[in-house]
């Protein structure tokens, strides 16, 4: 078998295998697209469009009101608004957990009174003080490491 022989064989092999693909790729598609069809024809009601439009119109609302607040604020003061946000909802969860770990919620078998719960409010100040720095600490620190890794892309990408 020569050269030209083998290549010819090859390429009736790769020929073939392509005819064969087509083929099955065509009837799968055929029979996708008829499923497809069939499902948008026979499933689509109006209560779900009504609730897909619903949903569109609330996703809409919350896009224009980011938009919104971003242009009026501006990107800098809209971040640490963002950011202070952040910190003051995990604050009260933190107040809510202390709270009960320290006796202080409504609810707490026997309530405390007088001296210890003086000192249990001094403490609950003391530690929300302590989590409060912690947590400007630490989004301080990831504002940082996002700057450099900013600009450390930056110049990989000037390199490359």
């Amino acid at each position: 078998m020569t050269i030209e022989e083998s290549k010819n064989s090859v390429n009736q092999s790769f020929l073939s295998t392509l005819t064969k693909v087509t083929t099955k790729d065509s009837l799968s598609e055929d029979s996708f697209a008829s499923i497809l069809a069939s499902q948008l024809d026979g499933s689509t009601s109006s209560s779900d469009e009504s609730t897909i439009s619903a949903a569109s119109a609330e996703s809409n609302a919350a896009v224009e009101a980011f938009k919104e607040a971003l242009t009026s604020k501006g990107s800098l003061q809209f971040y640490q608004e963002y950011n202070q946000e952040k910190i003051e909802q995990l604050m009260e969860e933190k107040k809510a957990e202390l709270e009960d770990k320290l006796g202080l919620s409504a609810d707490s078998e026997p309530p405390l009174s007088g001296e210890d719960r003086e000192n249990a409010i001094s403490m609950l100040d003391t530690m929300l003080d302590a989590y409060r720095k912690q947590l400007q600490e630490k989004m301080q620190a990831e504002d940082k490491l996002e700057q450099e890794n900013t600009m450390l892309n930056t110049f990989l990408q000037d390199l490359a």
